[in-house]
């Protein structure tokens, strides 16, 4: 736990929520019930703000509990938001292999197959804001406030996830091969990372590029990270002679 969920916790001791209407998951599957609760409250709250304007009593206020029976369930506000970036991770590779899937031969789609794909990839992200911003954090908050164990546990899981993707990769591209599939799948939150908090900026960087004469400075998420992949994937089937 951290000190600012520790007073967020000790805070709350005089709420009437921390008293009434709460009654403690006993069997694994009433706690995973309940985690789940929390990762629904959280989810909710990212539709609305940013991770950083988001505290664990938001969570627990959200989830109709208080902020001390949350840290029950979840070591303190990062292990929330990297097990809720673990649950939206698995929900987008559940649905993009038919995301993915190539565009009938009718002559809608481009003259390049990789352009396609590129475009496809980014669409499906786009679509998943909570994800995105998620990822957007992982390496400088989310990593940064957990335990060893709960880093450990979040590695494991991102690592099947990354081989899955690779997988998806190789199906929709199968002219990139597993290794190289594989490389365009680790960059995936690299480039999230990168991009999606350049095209979701703060109050001051929308003022200042209202500006004519910085139309340039704006970050279209989706046509940038679709070039990248497009790049990117463009490079691996066609790598540089050593």
């Amino acid at each position: 736990m951290t000190a600012s969920d520790a007073t967020e916790a000790g805070g709350e001791s005089g709420m009437k929520e921390s008293t009434q209407g709460f009654i403690r998951a006993r069997s694994p599957e009433n706690r995973e019930l309940r985690r789940q609760s929390i990762l629904d409250a959280a989810e909710r709250l990212l539709d609305k703000a940013q991770v950083a304007d988001i505290t664990l009593r938001d969570v627990g206020r959200q989830a109709g509990i208080a902020t001390s029976n949350v840290l029950r369930y979840f070591e303190n506000r990062e292990a929330v938001f990297l097990e809720l970036l673990n649950r939206e991770y698995g929900a987008w590779l559940d649905a993009l292999p038919a995301e993915l899937a190539p565009a009938d031969d009718d002559g809608s789609g481009t003259a390049s197959p990789v352009r396609d794909f590129a475009d496809a990839y980014a669409a499906s992200l786009v679509a998943r804001p909570v994800m995105c911003e998620l990822a957007s954090v992982l390496a400088g908050v989310l990593e940064r406030a957990v335990s060893v164990e709960t880093v450990r546990a979040y590695k494991r899981r991102a690592l099947a996830n990354n081989d899955r993707l690779a997988s998806i990769i190789h199906a929709r591209m199968p002219e990139l091969d597993q290794a190289a599939a594989k490389e365009l799948a680790s960059a995936t939150i690299v480039l999230i990372a990168g991009l999606w908090p350049l095209a979701h900026p703060g109050p001051t960087v929308v003022a200042a590029v209202e500006d004519p004469a910085l139309l340039a400075a704006h970050v279209d998420f989706p046509a940038r990270y679709s070039r990248m992949i497009e790049l990117l994937a463009g490079s691996l089937q066609y790598p540089a002679a050593p």
